[in-house]
């Protein structure tokens, strides 16, 4: 088994847990980051040569960093910050490029999509209790960052 194809089964479940959460409640756990980093932590060390591994556990700090820097700035909230820190190791350095182009264009549909789900109108009794739908202006980031990463592994594969 390829390492790209080791980290799409592990990180699979903590994506759809995030984007679960966050159109359901417009959180993304600490748990769930926890777990999704843990993870990465426990596979990687055993599916990466120790010098890529150490470089995308620096990737995942420098994340971190950066994301606490726009939480405190109120540009991102604090799930996403987190969230973006503990996908980051999955990530392979040279690919950053492509992941942002992913990153971008993953944004423009999920947005669209949660808007246009939000229009329909026989969904809407359905998603009354959704904290997503009834935010205002705001958005769950947390959708874009994991269908963004799913996405840049399922072409790693």
């Amino acid at each position: 088994m390829t390492p790209a194809l080791v980290f799409f089964a592990v990180a699979t479940p903590f994506c759809l847990w995030a984007a679960w959460t966050d159109l359901r409640h417009m959180k993304i756990l600490n748990v769930c980051n926890g777990g999704l980093f843990a993870a990465f932590v426990l596979v990687g060390a055993l599916a990466l040569p120790l010098d890529v591994y150490g470089v995308r556990l620096a990737q995942a700090a420098l994340m971190l960093v950066v994301g606490i820097g726009l939480n405190s700035t109120g540009h991102m909230g604090g799930g996403d910050s987190k969230f973006i820190a503990a996908m980051a190791p999955y990530v392979a350095l040279q690919d950053a490029g492509v992941f942002l182009m992913i990153l971008a264009a993953m944004s423009l549909f999920t947005v669209a999509l949660h808007r246009g789900v939000g229009l329909i109108t026989p969904l809407q009794p359905a998603l009354t209790g959704w904290k997503s739908w009834n935010a205002g202006g705001k958005f769950p980031f947390g959708v874009t960052l994991a269908a963004s990463l799913l996405a840049y592994l399922t072409l790693a594969v």
